[in-house]
């Protein structure tokens, strides 16, 4: 088990060195724009049981299937626009899982689940935007890679992200957002292949000048 620990730990430091690294270097080249980042933080939940024959109304069975995390902050993102409607970043979660996908069920096992992801985000505010209550709401896709530990299992994912930003002022917000990560590793875990993940988050917007 000690082994399986320095193993996962080995994989994220990797993981976490390189989104940085890109981070930085997106930072770099971007030095005569008018910066914009977004840290956002809130809570989550975790659904194992999402795949491709999942119904739509499967997605939303709060009870049998979602994973709420117990803790009010279980959840961070912080991203920088990077130009074009375009923005990169990183982010965190974890979670405590009860609640296993048919077949994988575990009663009465309680199972840490952790993530480390980047995303590359576009913002749809250009195309779809709305002004409601002098709150405006932007739509947003994304897409990236990310690391999960779950229990004594690490491995990598490939996501696809979709959510929206509610502007209550000019920097402040929700931020609302569905995330399908599919799991790509060979062998058989107790997530059945793909896993959603559902947040809530209270978000931030900075404004950096270029000097």
């Amino acid at each position: 088990y000690l082994i399986i620990n320095i193993y996962v730990m080995k994989k994220f430091t990797k993981l976490s060195i390189l989104i940085f690294t890109l981070l930085f270097v997106l930072n770099v080249n971007s030095q005569d724009e008018n910066h914009k980042w977004q840290f956002s933080f809130g809570t989550n939940a975790v659904d194992l049981e999402a795949d491709s024959n999942t119904s739509f109304t499967e997605f939303f069975d709060v009870k049998d299937n979602w994973n709420l995390s117990k803790s009010p902050v279980s959840m961070f993102m912080v991203s920088k626009y990077v130009g074009g409607n375009l923005s990169f970043g990183v982010g965190a979660a974890f979670n405590s899982i009860t609640n296993y996908a048919t077949g994988f069920e575990l009663e009465g096992t309680t199972n840490d689940y952790f993530s480390v992801d980047a995303m590359l985000k576009y913002d749809l505010s250009d195309l779809v935007s709305m002004k409601l209550l002098d709150m405006d709401f932007h739509p947003f896709v994304g897409i990236g890679p990310g690391m999960t530990s779950f229990g004594e299992d690490c491995y990598l994912t490939a996501n696809g992200s979709l959510g929206l930003n509610v502007w209550l002022s000019e920097t402040f917000g929700l931020t609302l957002m569905s995330e399908y990560k599919e799991n790509l590793s060979d062998s058989i875990l107790l997530d059945e292949g793909g896993t959603m993940r559902w947040s809530l988050m209270l978000t931030l917007k900075f404004d950096e000048d270029s000097e």
